[in-house]
């Protein structure tokens, strides 16, 4: 929200007001310096948890990703080997012909009478 508010506030005159108010305040009151300090230091520490948060999210997906990929290697070897050891001598046969669905969208042309 405190980003919308400064990035907008050069095209809003209301809220340029209620920024140079709240900075008046803050230098002319020692308490709202202060609270104002605090209150910096609070949004600061929120965000660093947030992206500490986030860092370790993203390295868990890396490891669950390795891990997933690890898991399928180690399937798609394990299975080449037992067809590997399963069929000694490969049996050559020859692919079935092609057999294509009739599509809906092609409609087959009307005979227009003449014997071309």
């Amino acid at each position: 929200m405190r980003k919308l508010f400064v990035e907008d506030v050069l095209k809003s005159p209301g809220k340029l007001l209620a920024l140079c108010f709240i900075v008046y305040l803050a230098a002319t009151s020692f308490f709202v310096g202060i609270f104002l300090c605090f209150v910096a230091v609070r949004w600061f520490r929120k965000q660093l948890v947030l992206k500490a948060k986030a860092l370790e999210a993203a390295d868990a997906e890396a490891a669950r990703e390795r891990a997933n990929e690890a898991r399928e290697q180690a399937l798609n070897t394990a299975t080449a080997n037992a067809a590997a050891q399963a069929s000694p001598a490969p049996v050559t046969q020859t692919p079935p012909a092609r057999q294509y669905a009739r599509s809906a969208v092609v409609i087959p042309m009307k005979k227009t009478g003449t014997h071309d």
